[in-house]
């Protein structure tokens, strides 16, 4: 039961709190409410019976007999009569105040040896034909001759429909009361969680691009102003950290650039030799490849890096995206027949968009609200669910098959991405296990007024 509640929602599991507690203490309440309300009525029934029995003795010290008291018989009587009896030390009845008063003592015989004792005692029991319950007081009367017993009864008709009457207001207004408190409690936790509501939106949508943003601090001075500082606390942390990572990517690509251009350079000048032997020159080849291969990443890194700094310059010019795919396709073309990949453009009629054309490379072109758009679909294994939110992280190889041989570095799609929303545009993935990916970008018409952008 622990573990469920557990798992419900923080305001759940306050308002089920303070219902629960309220319940236990209208119960209470209530419980206290019967007794005592039952306890003052009869006692109120027991000074009743005091009166009358004083009156009673009164009325037999002065020679009347109880059946011509006013006092009634019980059997057959509305209710609210009272009855009498006069028993003897044997708890034999000697005298009842009325015919229909039972015949039958109304005390028992240990209650007639404990008045006869001095005691008083105050019993409740059942009479009549109707079984009415009955508040009993038995005292010791002294006479000429030997000690009697005076036995007064009362109705307790009346502190039953009152109790009953109570029982049924709390019934009623019992579950009443919890469903307003529950309500107003369910609003009451939500007006307090309110700031926790408006932290987790504003938290949800800080990424690596809003990493200036943060959490709202409450003006109150409580526990969820500490828990709003700590989080700026924290996004400050990382922000710096990231900071500084990309300064220090940013700052090593830079300086990269230059040491692999003079080695690129002295490896194609030291190829060109007439006299160079064959494995020296299949050595040098291949360093140049590596050399290539890591200025192209080194490039890469440098344009993330821009990317991350905003300061991404895209020279802007009419783009027909068809005749993007073409040409791409066919460069593509030789390295796809040594794989066994057919090549395929399929294009629609789309509006030219302002875009820089070495921006992306896409094999299927069609029209899209206020722009165009780009997909390329394979039919190879497909990417798993739990993979495609990394598709576009950077460094990221979802193939362990892929190689530095055959495959890229990881900053392929990062790129894309980068130059897609650069553009104003969009990039996702789709694919489905077994039947291939399809990666869909979509870039509009116009580019976004705040773009970092220069025209030629």
């Amino acid at each position: 039961m622990a573990g469920w509640l557990a798992r419900l929602p923080v305001r759940v599991r306050l308002t089920a709190w303070y219902l629960g507690l309220l319940a236990v203490i209208l119960a209470t309440l209530g419980s206290f409410l019967l007794l005592r309300l039952r306890a003052d009525l009869v006692a109120e029934t027991d000074q009743v019976l005091d009166t009358q029995a004083v009156a009673i003795l009164g009325d037999a010290d002065a020679g009347a007999r109880l059946e011509t008291t006013p006092a009634t018989g019980v059997a057959g009587l509305p209710a609210g009569d009272t009855a009498a009896q006069l028993l003897s030390p044997t708890g034999t009845v000697l005298d009842r105040g009325g015919p229909a008063t039972p015949e039958r003592p109304l005390l028992t015989p240990a209650m007639v040896r404990r008045v006869l004792g001095g005691h008083q005692v105050r019993a409740e029991m059942r009479l009549g034909s109707l079984g009415v319950r009955y508040r009993v007081l038995g005292l010791r009367r002294a006479g000429h001759g030997s000690p009697t017993v005076l036995v007064v009864a009362a109705p307790l008709s009346d502190v039953d429909r009152s109790v009953d009457r109570l029982r049924l207001l709390l019934g009623v207004a019992g579950p009443i009361a919890l469903v307003l408190a529950g309500v107003g409690g369910w609003l009451l936790a939500r007006a307090a969680l309110r700031p926790v509501d408006q932290m987790t939106r504003q938290a949800g949508v800080i990424g690596t691009h809003r990493l200036h943003d943060r959490v709202s601090v409450p003006d109150a001075a409580d526990e969820l102003t500490r828990l709003a500082r700590t989080l700026n606390g924290m996004l400050d942390r990382i922000e710096h950290g990231l900071v500084e990572q990309r300064r220090l990517v940013a700052d090593a690509s830079h300086e990269l650039r230059t040491p692999l251009a003079v080695m690129r350079a002295e490896l194609e000048v030291a190829l060109r030799a007439d006299n160079l032997p064959a494995d020296a020159a299949e050595v040098l080849a291949s360093t140049a490849e590596e050399a290539t291969r890591m200025s192209k990443i080194v490039d890469d890194l440098l344009t993330l890096a821009h990317r991350d700094e905003h300061r991404l310059e895209l020279t802007l010019a009419p783009v027909d995206l068809v005749s993007v795919a073409s040409a791409v396709t066919t460069q593509l073309r030789p390295l796809a027949d040594q794989g066994g990949v057919r090549l395929t453009v399929r294009a629609a009629q789309v509006p030219s968009v302002l875009a820089d054309p070495d921006g992306g490379v896409e094999v299927r072109v069609w029209r899209a609200d206020g722009g165009a758009g780009l997909t390329v679909t394979d039919s190879g294994p497909g990417i798993a669910a739990e993979d495609l939110p990394r598709v576009f992280d950077r460094f990221s190889r979802l193939d362990p098959a892929r190689s530095r041989a055959c495959g890229g570095s990881g900053l392929g799609l990062a790129i894309c991405k980068a130059l897609v929303e650069a553009h104003g545009g969009r990039i996702w993935a789709n694919s489905t296990p077994g039947t291939g990916s399809s990666f869909v970008l979509t870039l509009p018409a116009e580019p976004p007024a705040a773009a970092h952008q220069t025209t030629p």
